[in-house]
């Protein structure tokens, strides 16, 4: 596959992708192409033992994080700066609710929810992409998802 045919089969997805681990979505449309960089000088490396978007998914979950790394941003913003970061800044992705409820997560947490919930991707993908068990991805993501729901149920939703 060329990265022509990748870029336009793949971008909006792995767009969406890294703006629910960043939350912000200049960081994520840098992320993105960075991907894309990324997985065009590593294309010799690509060996088949996953499909191209889960591997597209890895790179982009690395270079997310490696993101968060660089701003010292790893652990999930305070509630009160999440909150009016949502207001001023509204989600071209996400509803505002949800939005507020994903600041509680950590980038960790907010990936594997996104790409469970969100992109459908089943526990083999994750393990590829996480680099974990299937059954240590399975707890965290109930783990998170109980996050979610406390949180949601609080804010009376």
């Amino acid at each position: 596959m060329s990265l022509e045919q990748a870029i336009k089969n793949y971008s909006h997805a792995i767009l969406k992708y890294c703006y629910g681990l960043l939350c912000n979505y200049h960081d994520a449309q840098d992320a993105m192409q960075e991907t894309f960089c990324k997985a065009y000088a590593k294309r010799d490396t690509f060996q088949g033992d996953a499909t191209v978007v889960t591997w597209l998914y890895k790179i982009a979950y690395n270079t997310c994080i490696s993101v968060l790394r660089k701003r010292r941003f790893f652990l999930a913003p305070k509630r009160d700066e999440r909150m009016d970061a949502v207001v001023h800044d509204p989600d071209p992705f996400i509803g505002g609710a949800l939005a507020k409820a994903l600041g509680v997560l950590s980038p960790k947490e907010r990936a594997l929810v996104y790409a469970r919930a969100v992109e459908d991707m089943d526990y083999a993908e994750l393990e590829i992409i996480h680099g974990a068990g299937a059954a240590t991805l399975r707890k965290r993501y109930e783990r998170a998802r109980k996050k979610l729901q406390k949180f949601l149920e609080k804010e009376g939703y």
